[in-house]
């Protein structure tokens, strides 16, 4: 471990908070990062076995379910933009095999360009929904052009670099334009109530896990002008057992705390320029 490898990549600051193994906690930035990040090899395996043996079904197969919610985070996006274009334009960094670049075309948008490192994903969604792809990593595409949605999936917690790759993100967007992500969260109830488990499964691949408010200190930080933070996943029966007695009016009081707070393993970051 070199002396710099303990440093928080968006603060640059040495952290002491040493969560486990190569895992730490930023004080300033809220989040926790993975000190030794090992990248992975995004090929067809990774979107059909790897996969399915997560979901119980390839990627592929599970297009109904992420068409689905790739609609619905759409639809938050327009009711967002504060722009009566009505050419908009929209980048999908990691945009995988183009589910939610098809979603936002049935939308009636028509300039559409993905950014996909993995071959077998981006030629799918070339060839399959005839939408343009840029095979490579975001950091080395060449892009000299501005959108007004620019998305990212469960993408950022992937680079070493996050703080560098959402600055290009904020330039990269026309004024009034959103910057819409999905990640891990460190502030949700794995983490707190079954902490071991959430060490133990922490992909290696992942550099940071964000939380709510580290997100929008980060983001209002780069220049964004509102955060809006929305919870993913809703899993009050990783605090209390649904057989419990106490579960219903336990899941009352969770179901509001979460919504006030974005308490969950994985949220939506919906930021404005």
């Amino acid at each position: 471990m070199n002396s710099e490898s303990s440093n928080c990549p968006i603060c640059r600051i040495s952290s002491d908070l040493h969560v486990s193994n190569n895992l730490y906690k930023c004080r300033r930035c809220s989040l926790i990062f993975n000190a030794d990040c090992k990248s992975l090899s995004y090929d067809r395996d990774y979107f059909i076995s790897e996969y399915q043996g997560q979901y119980g079904k390839t990627y592929l197969e599970d297009f109904d379910n992420i068409y689905r919610l790739s609609g619905m985070r759409l639809e938050k996006i327009l009711k967002l933009l504060e722009t009566g274009k009505s050419d908009l334009s929209v980048l999908d960094i990691g945009s995988a095999a183009g589910f939610f670049l098809k979603a936002a075309k049935d939308k009636g948008i028509k300039k559409l360009k993905g950014i996909e490192i993995s071959n077998f994903a981006s030629d799918y969604c070339r060839k399959t929904f005839s939408i343009e792809v840029i095979e490579s990593s975001f950091e080395s595409a060449e892009l000299n052009e501005k959108f007004d949605i620019i998305t990212s999936w469960f993408f950022i917690e992937h680079l070493i670099d996050p703080l560098n790759a959402m600055k290009r993100i904020y330039q990269m967007l026309n004024d009034g334009g959103v910057f819409a992500l999905a990640v891990p969260s460190c502030f949700g109830p794995m983490f707190y109530f079954d902490k071991d488990e959430w060490i133990k499964t922490h992909p290696k691949d992942h550099r940071i896990d964000l939380s709510p408010k580290g997100s929008k200190k980060i983001l209002k930080d780069i220049g964004f002008k509102k955060v809006k933070i929305i919870k993913c996943g809703y899993h009050p029966e990783r605090v209390v057992n649904r057989k419990n007695f106490f579960f219903k009016p336990f899941e009352f009081f969770y179901r509001l705390y979460s919504s006030i707070t974005g308490f969950s393993d994985t949220i939506e970051i919906y930021a404005m320029k």
